[in-house]
């Protein structure tokens, strides 16, 4: 039963890694909605999330995990963020409300070209872009709007939604005349909080995780003995990676103005996240290098434990960055997930990165060279998701 879990859970996962791998080239090459439609809407391709989510939960318990409440609570988490996605796909709708100035709608167009009826109606009052001081760079767009029958005065503008009974209203598009507005629309009152509630207990059980006793990582830790000189090199070398990754992700925001989508309190603490991960990958890439070439089968156990112990924080940081990023998307655009290929390379990169944490069931990933060749090759999927996404693939994300 073991074995069987163990194939099914680690080779389904394989498998969605390389139907995303192609859904971006595919997106790139015949659009997003053939991608949609072709992979990640599909049935085959939920049936494979739902495999790789029940055999790896039996898979789990049949280790004897159950008293780990936080290694077992990050696997219900990521039960739970499937299963709001699910319940998004099956009952979330979305569309666009079109509205030109001193106008009143009582319905919206849905993304499938159907009308879908509004409880209460709304009238554009104005129209209207700010822009940074002394430029014609754009600020914030904002649309003045009026709910009816009460008369009651809302504002709409970036990152700054409107919610009205089961609805969001979310500032998407304007007419160049500045008397129209297109604001997109979002029904989903049970998917998001089911898969918020996944968010929230994976952070819980991430940072309960590294308190639990008995874990790998206590174990990796408590093996390993840094020299001093061991230290200062990685220490240098994570310092120069770290600033490298500042430079190339910040120049833009250092002297240009934010984009309006940009401009968030969670834009910070989601840019830190991404770079200090990436950064540890670089560093355990760089490792993997120096593993390769030892020849002393001492030397590379050991580098692969320093890897071990470093990865976990870094994968779990992935993990944080892109899910608040998800909830910044869902409200700057309506949408906590919409298989950009940015966000879908940098969940290719947790899951490509989870791999080298479950060495306990893989045992490949238990020698050393194995693992120090895995670590390189994997750190392509962090180029990919930095440079060949804003290089070739383009969509969303490609401004960063």
């Amino acid at each position: 039963m073991k074995k069987l879990c163990k194939y099914l859970s680690y080779g389904s996962l394989a498998a969605v890694i390389l139907a995303m791998t192609a859904a971006t080239f595919l997106e790139k090459l015949k659009g997003a909605e053939t991608a949609l439609d072709t992979v990640y809407h599909s049935a085959w391709f939920m049936a494979l999330w739902g495999i790789a989510a029940i055999s790896g939960m039996v898979l789990l318990l049949s280790r004897g995990m159950s008293r780990k409440a936080f290694t077992v609570g990050m696997h219900v988490a990521f039960l739970l963020i499937l299963a709001g996605a699910l319940v998004t796909h099956l009952t979330g709708e979305s569309g666009s409300l079109y509205l030109r100035t001193g106008e009143e709608a009582t319905s919206y167009e849905k993304d499938n070209g159907e009308t879908g009826p509004l409880d209460f109606g709304m009238r554009l009052e104005s129209f209207s872009i700010d822009y940074y001081t002394g430029t014609k760079r754009p600020k914030d767009y904002r649309s003045e709007v009026t709910l009816l029958p009460e008369g009651e005065h809302r504002t709409i503008s970036m990152n700054h939604i409107l919610k009205k009974n089961g609805y969001r209203f979310y500032q998407a598009d304007y007419d160049e005349d500045l008397l129209g507005s297109i604001l997109a629309v979002s029904h989903d009152p049970w998917g998001v909080g089911i898969t918020y509630a996944g968010y929230i207990l994976l952070l819980v059980c991430m940072v309960g995780f590294f308190f639990q006793k008995g874990t790998a990582f206590k174990e990796y830790c408590s093996k390993v003995q840094i020299s001093h000189g061991l230290k200062v090199g990685l220490y240098i070398v994570g310092a120069l990676l770290l600033l490298g990754c500042f430079w190339l992700i910040c120049r833009k925001w250092i002297f240009e103005p934010l984009l309006p989508v940009l401009r968030s309190p969670l834009l910070w603490i989601h840019v830190v996240s991404m770079i200090i991960c990436y950064t540890i990958f670089a560093l355990v890439a760089v490792i993997g290098v120096v593993g390769l070439f030892l020849r002393a089968e001492s030397a590379r156990e050991r580098l692969q434990t320093i890897s071990l112990i470093v990865l976990y924080p870094a994968v779990f940081l992935l993990a944080f960055g892109t899910f608040l990023g998800a909830v910044w998307a869902n409200i700057s655009w309506g949408s906590y997930w919409a298989w950009d290929p940015k966000e879908t390379w940098a969940l290719i990169t947790l899951l490509v990165y989870s791999f080298a944490l479950h060495g306990k069931n893989l045992k490949a990933f238990q020698h050393p060279r194995f693992f120090h060749a895995f670590c390189i090759v994997a750190f392509l999927s962090v180029l990919i998701t930095y440079f060949g996404v804003n290089l070739i693939l383009g969509g969303m994300h490609s401004y960063a």
